[in-house]
């Protein structure tokens, strides 16, 4: 008893010099979400790693995606003009065929957190609604010669 006690003690002792960390995010840090869906039949796409440029940033940062085909993604105030995103293993639904000119799409984080952005969809009729916090990406799996000529 008197073991369990001291213990107690000890543990209190301890836990009081060392606070508990914030776990929650900082005012100057944004989280958005960037959600690859298939352009043709409305399912996430999660095994593609998409290209996501914050601000003017030379190199991408590669997230995979989770089940739901969403990439979590922490922006600060330093990088808080736009977003850019492009699919790696997946064609871009914002243009016919197999484009890079998804690199030059500049969308602004501002909107992306208060309403939402949703990309454009040639690649089929499914469209969805924007929701705040929420990048929309449309994609589809290239055809064979696509991947051919990677």
């Amino acid at each position: 008893m008197k073991f369990v006690f001291l213990s107690l003690i000890a543990a209190t002792v301890i836990t009081g010099f060392y606070p508990a960390q914030h776990s929650g995010t900082d005012d100057a840090t944004q989280i958005i979400t960037v959600r690859l869906i298939n352009g043709k039949t409305g399912k996430p796409m999660r095994n593609d790693t998409p290209n996501i440029w914050l601000g003017d940033a030379k190199n991408p940062i590669n997230l995979h995606p989770n089940s739901n085909g969403e990439a979590v993604v922490k922006v600060n105030d330093a990088q808080l003009q736009a977003v850019r995103a492009l699919p790696d293993l997946y064609a871009d639904c914002r243009f016919k065929g197999d484009s890079i000119a998804g690199l030059n799409v500049k969308y602004s984080l501002e909107e992306i957190i208060t309403t939402g952005v949703v990309s454009a969809n040639v690649c089929g009729k499914n469209r969805v609604d924007p929701t705040p916090r929420v990048f929309i990406l449309y994609v589809r799996p290239r055809t064979f010669m696509e991947r051919w000529r990677l």
